[in-house]
């Protein structure tokens, strides 16, 4: 949507922000702002982004001092476990990697 569009409609555009649609505005063919709905403000908001990030850190932390991991786990190579048998089913492959 152009910048004019959005000057001629801006009441109908807002309606549709408020309603969950995300307006991607253009100047000369390139994107240079958007619209989007309140609720998706956090996805667009860094300081929002890095507090959430943050509590989830500390959630992790609570739960590990609550539940530690057993002697000897590798969670790296649980992780990596997990990748190889995702990419074995995606390649059509049901054997244990």
């Amino acid at each position: 949507m152009t910048a004019l569009d959005v000057r001629r409609r801006f009441g109908q555009i807002v309606d549709e922000a408020a309603a969950g649609e995300r307006i991607v505005i253009e100047r000369a063919g390139r994107p240079v702002a958007a619209m989007v709905p309140l609720s998706d403000l956090e996805l667009t908001d860094p300081d929002r982004r890095r507090a959430a990030r943050l509590a989830a850190i500390d959630d992790i932390r609570q739960l590990a001092v609550r539940r530690p991991l057993p002697a000897g786990f590798d969670p790296v190579e649980a992780i990596r476990a997990q990748r190889r048998a995702r990419a074995a089913l995606r390649a059509g492959n049901t054997e244990p990697a």
